[in-house]
């Protein structure tokens, strides 16, 4: 490969990385909105029938005690839908991080023999793999560990 080509190689290089940090980015929010439907949807079902039991009321009694019911049904639900978008925002994070990862390296190996094509002296190793391993450490769920057997019969009794 001639020193000619090296520019031209980087510069697909950096190509490509910004091109797969903008699909990331997309298919982020394809994730983001896919999860804000859903909870929209839910709640217009939930407003529906509402509506319906209001319609539904035979007396003045039966209407008198919704707002009751309807107020603990909403907020086991809203308990419910904020676990769940903590859940979805976990594994968007996590998501996008395994893919920034990757677009990383494949830039950075890229990037590499770009330069070694030239025969470039003492070029460095890939110190990113171990930097993201760290970041990456922190979103993901430590392995739980099983209790020990004395431990489970202490806990039975």
């Amino acid at each position: 490969m001639s020193i000619q080509a090296t520019p031209l190689n980087l510069f697909k290089a950096n190509a490509e990385l910004q091109l797969r940090i903008a699909q990331l980015m997309r298919e982020n929010g394809h994730r983001w909105l896919a999860a804000v439907q859903q909870v929209s949807a839910e709640g217009v079902s939930e407003t529906g029938a509402a509506l319906e039991g209001l319609l539904r009321a035979e007396d003045w009694q039966s209407l008198a005690s919704l707002p009751a019911e309807a107020f603990w049904r909403r907020f086991e639900n809203r308990m419910s839908d904020a676990k769940s978008l903590s859940d979805i925002a976990v594994k968007n994070q996590e998501a996008f991080a395994n893919g920034l990862q990757q677009a990383l390296e494949a830039w950075q190996k890229a990037v590499a023999d770009a330069l070694r094509a030239d025969a470039a002296p003492n070029l460095p190793s890939l110190p990113l793999q171990d930097v993201f391993k760290q970041w990456l450490a922190a979103w993901t769920p430590a392995p739980q560990e099983p209790a020990p057997a004395g431990a489970r019969k202490a806990a039975e009794k």
